[in-house]
């Protein structure tokens, strides 16, 4: 293998980062000093691992404290890079790469290398080394398995996500896809917490689980790491013969085929149940809506986060159910309302999640087709507005189904926490799809319509989507201790304010980025059509 020339590819990659963010107006200290805070936090990372290393070793647990650390990183990096996109974006096509004397497997290796040396899988690899430098320093462990251990599982780790990616890329790109892809959500985000309190009352039935938890890469790893002679080989062996399997099926999925589409029919039709939702909105606006309602229905991308929205909030409402409380602590000590407060955070998103990506970005999809709004005779800004209401239209239809899943599973029916779960869900709609009017104009970035994974959001877009997930979870837990009030049931009337804040910070902000569209048009069509990043 050609590892100058990889090493080459590498360098490039960073050149390539550095280029995109020096281009953007005023950003290098904003990338330096984002590169210091990385180092700074994989600095804490490992020093969380070596914490865990230390607790290992003092209680004479090592090989389980070491399964509970690894089995969780794992599957935060699988959360991570799969349903947040973090670490997943192609840098250089397999098209690219022809250009440079490379075989075929060189260059799937060089692809797949300069993925895995993202800085999101740099944190993940930290907290694994911190966890081994501290077994190697104060335990009696040999460092060569440990951290033979710490990179196959590192490597298999990355291999899985891949893995999982395609195939939900694959799943997405039918038109059964979505819907197979929220039963399946559905059934990984409750499993977990309906089978931990039947476990927890049959120590038979958690034996029985680790028993099968051992055949998985973590535990082979902790086996690997923490014993000698023929077990350390065995669990060796286990993490290397999962990371041989799920190379030789993603090595199968890069090789099939690309799903072909139906070929469309060159008739025109304006009774399009598109045409006939987009006549509501006014002849202005109508034919305006109908494209950006298509635009979403054949996206793959948004079908899958379309069906992942719900089940990502029953999740999150259910796992932060206990706030800041911790799981073990008596039922006394945790909050009786942690559900409905869970929920009131979760539910800010629902109608956002699904269209995230495009709100924030309207024009970052549609490369050059840009131009053609400015053909149209309406204002520059209309295309805009009414991208907007389609997000909304589509987002918005998620709230009913959640109230009603509310009223399922939340337990005593309370019109208050009705009414209060409705306010903050109309309070999501339009903060989250406001801060995506100015991200729209002010943090644009060209995107990929046909993948179904990945991201690829400016930084703006992923402060709005992140901070936004993040505040509204955390919000009511933080009220809930300092302002008890302002969250009661017996208070539900409050929630109005926020409702009609947000509302108002949309109509001005719908307003004023209207204003400044036509100023924003050719820095707009440099970003979109790929000659500015």
């Amino acid at each position: 293998m050609n590892l100058h020339l990889v090493g080459q590819m590498v360098r490039l990659r960073y050149k390539l980062m550095w280029a995109k963010t020096r281009s953007r107006n005023g950003k290098i200290a904003l990338f330096v000093v984002g590169y210091l805070l990385l180092v700074l936090i994989m600095i804490l990372l490992s020093a969380g691992g070596l914490g865990a290393a230390v607790l290992a070793v003092k209680s004479g647990q090592a090989e389980k404290v070491a399964q509970a650390v690894l089995g969780a990183l794992y599957v935060q990096a699988l959360f991570g890079t799969v349903m947040l996109g973090f670490g997943m974006n192609a840098v250089f096509a397999d098209v690219e790469l022809r250009r440079y004397p490379l075989t075929g497997w060189e260059r799937r290796l060089t692809r797949h290398f300069i993925g895995i040396v993202d800085p999101f899988w740099f944190l993940i690899l930290a907290l694994e080394l911190g966890l081994a430098f501290g077994l190697c320093a104060l335990g009696d462990f040999n460092p060569v398995q440990v951290l033979a251990a710490i990179l196959l599982l590192f490597v298999s780790n990355y291999i899985l996500a891949r893995v999982i990616s395609m195939m939900i890329e694959r799943l997405a790109s039918r038109k059964s896809g979505s819907a197979l892809l929220m039963v399946a959500v559905m059934i990984l985000a409750f499993l977990p917490g309906t089978l931990m309190p039947f476990l927890a009352k049959n120590k038979a039935n958690m034996a029985a689980l680790l028993r099968v938890l051992r055949w998985t890469p973590p535990f082979g790893a902790a086996a690997a790491m923490t014993h000698s002679g023929a077990p350390a080989l065995a669990g060796l062996g286990l993490v290397a013969a999962w990371l041989l399997g799920l190379a030789a099926v993603l090595v199968y999925l890069e090789t099939l085929p690309p799903r072909t589409q139906a070929v469309q029919t060159t008739t025109l039709k304006w009774d399009s149940p598109f045409d006939e939702l987009g006549a509501f909105f006014g002849p202005q606006n109508g034919p305006l809506m109908a494209f950006w309602l298509r635009f979403y229905a054949r996206n793959n991308r948004f079908r899958a986060l379309y069906g992942l929205s719900l089940p990502l909030v029953s999740f999150l409402t259910f796992n932060f159910r206990y706030g800041f409380a911790k799981r073990s602590a008596p039922i006394d000590h945790i909050d009786p309302n942690g559900l409905f407060l869970a929920a009131l955070g979760a539910i800010f998103t629902v109608s956002f999640f699904g269209t995230s990506r495009f709100a924030v970005n309207q024009y970052g999809y549609g490369g050059g087709a840009f131009r053609r709004f400015f053909l149209l005779p309406t204002d520059p800004a209309a295309s805009m507005r009414a991208g907007s209401y389609a997000s909304m239209l589509v987002g918005s239809s998620l709230i009913p189904v959640a109230m009603v899943l509310w009223l399922i599973f939340g337990g005593p029916f309370d019109a208050r926490k009705v009414i209060m779960l409705l306010g903050s869900a109309i309070t999501g709609l339009f903060a989250l799809h406001a801060a995506g009017l100015w991200v729209t104009l002010y943090g644009p970035r060209k995107g990929s319509y046909t993948a179904a994974m990945g991201n690829d959001m400016s930084l703006m877009g992923n402060l709005v989507v992140i901070f936004g997930m993040l505040g509204a979870l955390f919000t009511p837990q933080v009220l809930s201790k300092v302002l008890p009030a302002a969250v009661s049931p017996d208070n539900w009337w409050l929630i109005a304010f926020p409702a009609a804040a947000a509302l108002a910070f949309y109509v001005i902000s719908l307003r004023a980025t209207g204003t400044l569209f036509s100023g924003k048009r050719e820095e707009l069509l440099a970003v979109v059509e790929g000659r500015v990043k």
